[in-house]
């Protein structure tokens, strides 16, 4: 039986990577795939085109940062430190400037066996199971010095670091592996729904048992989205005559809750565990009867009411918090879904049916009413203002859970602060496609009228959606050439370009020189009609700021700043 190595791993990949049409790419995936003999090294192959060391439901992480891997990477080449990490800044990632600066003589492997899927998950699997510094240092050497070509380099790192940067999303790699065993995509992808791993479902392709696929808990499903609605008629236009859910919206984390006997995981939107950062939800979660699957907020809670977002930010990410902490900041789970019940799959079921199963549970649960008409959406809206949410999610109470999917079935209306024209002070590379393009951009308000001696502008975000290509490649070549200084991948840039920016709430910063940041900023367009000076002022930030339409008020800071690219911009 052959075995699959890294170089072909590589070779598949560089060119998946140097296409644009997801098409193209996919075939190129998918008769690899088909090509590799046995089964462990397909969910090697799958897993790993995904940019992932592990399975997506194998919690072990490799913890090796970039210094390590420089650290073990590095005398094995023949540069300086200058060139090496300046290659690093030029080329984008490690990998890349791995590729780069491989020596010509290690081509010569002599006698020795390629680099194979299998010998990477040996590192793989021995990086994970220490956590001693200098031991995951000479696991990483010894992987590198097995390394040959140059591409087997680069793809090593940016395995390690879950970044191959090949344009190839999730939904590629589904289509790849339905077309490498001839089986239907929706097939593969109600498999990965229910298993989780893509990887485990390729080889129920090629077993041809895609059938026998059953929920497995401990693995994040996509969450459904609900589509934006400006206003109320809006809403009454899209719900055709149907009557929906009214829920108020609230500002907190979006939690999915996955429990079986004592067993608890809560994942979030971006499908990251954060248990450790709310064990007062875990706790109460440990008393609910059987097992569960349940979608729902995690929201800052005092009194009987939900309280600011900001409450319960700094809480996020922290693996020990204090007992002051949890009471100072105390958190719920508010469920409005349920998924799973004892055996039971009640994605296909309609809401109605599900909401009445999760009304049967003894924990918190969000509050419907019946709307048909704008008026009583209206009245839906106040009374959520009125309590302190962000707004209303209208729920057909006839719809599936559809995974991952913003249809018609869920919409939702909140509320929008005005939006304020702000002035570019920073640009900086981004990832994946644009990672050669400057498309990440820091904007800032100025703290005075511009024409007072001293006035200067001060940061309160960044954002990067809401402009085309066109305009990105437009403002690579107008920053590159007009920065007035570089620090790795970001340009500072003089006050030349206002942006409109729109957001959700502006809370309290120490991040930023304004004293405050904005909450899911996103340009909305160019203001080439504005000249700097027409930009807003701080007292203008600080007038949103303190409106009632600003949920985000709070004295509480940022949660534990970390100094980043931007600090001193």
């Amino acid at each position: 039986m052959t075995t699959a190595t890294l170089q072909q791993f590589a070779t598949v990949n560089d060119l998946a990577a140097a296409t644009t049409k997801k098409l193209a790419k996919q075939k190129l995936l998918g008769d690899y795939f088909g090509a590799i003999e046995s089964d462990d090294d397909l969910r090697r192959a799958v897993r790993y085109a995904a940019g992932r060391a592990f399975a997506g439901s194998d919690e072990r992480v490799l913890g090796v940062s970039g210094a390590i891997v420089s650290a073990a990477v590095f005398p094995l080449l023949t540069t300086t430190e200058q060139i090496y990490r300046e290659t690093i800044v030029s080329r984008g990632e490690i990998g890349e400037a791995l590729s780069t600066l491989w020596p010509p003589d290690r081509r010569d492997g002599g006698d020795a066996p390629p680099l194979t899927l299998a010998d990477l998950a040996e590192s793989f699997d021995a990086l994970a199971a220490t956590g001693v510094q200098e031991s995951k240092r000479q696991i990483v050497r010894s992987l590198f010095e097995r390394c040959r070509e140059p591409r087997e380099a680069a793809y090593a790192a940016k395995i390690i670091f879950g970044d191959l940067r090949t344009g190839v999303q999730e939904g590629v790699l589904q289509a790849a592996v339905a077309q490498a065993f001839d089986k239907p995509l929706k097939a593969v992808q109600r498999a990965v729904l229910l298993v989780g791993d893509l990887d485990e479902v390729a080889v129920l392709a090629r077993r041809g048992e895609l059938d026998s696929a059953s929920l497995r808990l401990f693995h994040p499903v996509q969450f459904m989205l609900a589509t934006p609605q400006e206003t109320a008629a809006d809403a009454i236009a899209t719900m055709a005559g149907r009557p929906f859910l009214a829920e108020e919206k609230l500002d907190g984390i979006r939690a999915q809750i996955h429990k079986e006997g004592k067993r608890i995981a809560i994942y979030t939107r971006t499908m990251d565990r954060t248990d450790e950062s709310f064990p007062d939800v875990v706790r109460a979660i440990e008393d609910l009867p059987g097992d569960v699957l349940l979608d729902g907020e995690i929201v800052p809670y005092r009194d009987g009411r939900v309280r600011p977002f900001a409450s319960i930010q700094k809480r996020l990410g922290r693996k020990v918090l204090t007992t002051q902490m949890l009471r100072d900041h105390p958190a719920v789970f508010i469920a409005f879904d349920l998924l799973y019940a004892d055996g039971d799959l009640l994605l296909d079921r309609p809401l109605r049916e599900r909401r009445e199963r999760l009304a049967a549970l003894p924990l918190m649960k969000s509050q419907a009413v019946e709307v048909s008409n704008a008026e009583q959406i209206d009245t839906a809206f106040a009374l959520a203002r009125e309590n302190g949410n962000e707004g209303l999610v209208l729920k057909d109470p006839e719809s599936p859970y559809s995974p991952g999917r913003r249809g018609q079935a869920w919409l939702k209306i909140k509320t929008h602060l005005p939006t304020l024209d702000c002035v570019i002070t920073a640009a900086e590379f981004g990832h994946g496609k644009r990672r050669n393009s400057l498309s990440d951009y820091t904007f800032a308000v100025w703290d005075r009228d511009p024409s007072q001696d001293g006035a200067a502008l001060v940061n309160v975000g960044k954002a990067f959606s809401g402009v085309t290509d066109e305009e990105i490649a437009k403002f690579t070549e107008l920053f590159q050439q007009i920065a007035t200084g570089r620090r790795g991948r970001v340009f500072s840039v003089p006050p030349q370009v206002v942006l409109e920016i729109a957001f959700d709430q502006i809370q309290k910063s120490k991040r930023h020189a304004s004293g405050y940041a904005l909450r899911f900023p996103r340009i909305k367009r160019i203001r080439w009609d504005k000249s700097p000076q027409d930009a807003d002022r701080l007292d203008r930030v600080n007038e949103l700021y303190a409106s009632l339409h600003n949920f985000g008020r709070s004295d509480v800071p940022d949660a534990s700043p970390e100094p980043t690219l931007f600090d001193g911009l």
